[in-house]
């Protein structure tokens, strides 16, 4: 299996999150960019939504993507959003993985894992991002910090 295989069969699966997604993505923005984002009547002040996709310890499958704000009021809106922030995520419950995401295909590394990944959720993330003209910057980051898309 090869990356976009892999990618192939994972995009159904984070396809179906889509319009909920979409919505918090909505949400998120509004809330960087409004005069009452900060909850206090203020101006709220974030520069960036960062999206970070995180891969179990383990790498062999399981993995979990969170949105973020930096910025001048960036911790009083990922207070704000909370548990809201995660968009994806695969946990282990009684039968497997939930959902039954593919697992990591022999031979590839958890780094392979992780590319594979970031470029799957940069894929479904693109076209589900609000079109706004208003200065706020989008970022996929992979877990080491390093900006993988930058303005997506």
């Amino acid at each position: 299996m090869d990356q976009r295989d892999y990618e192939t069969a994972l995009y159904p699966l984070l396809e179906v999150r889509s319009d909920t997604v979409r919505a918090r993505l909505e949400r998120f923005a509004s809330a960087a960019t409004s005069s009452a984002g900060d909850g206090a009547g203020g101006t709220a002040s974030a520069d960036a939504i960062v999206i970070n996709v995180f891969v179990d310890q383990d790498g062999e499958g399981p993995f979990d993507v969170w949105a973020r704000f930096e910025g001048r009021d960036g911790f009083a809106l990922d207070r704000r959003f909370d548990d809201e922030r995660q968009l994806f995520g695969v946990l282990w419950g009684e039968l497997g993985w939930e959902p039954e995401v593919p697992g990591r295909p022999a031979g590839w590394s958890r780094d392979d894992l992780e590319d594979a990944l970031v470029a799957a959720v940069a894929t479904w993330l693109r076209p589900l991002l609000p079109a706004q003209d208003d200065g706020l910057i989008w970022r996929i980051e992979s877990p080491d910090g390093a900006v993988v898309a930058d303005n997506i």
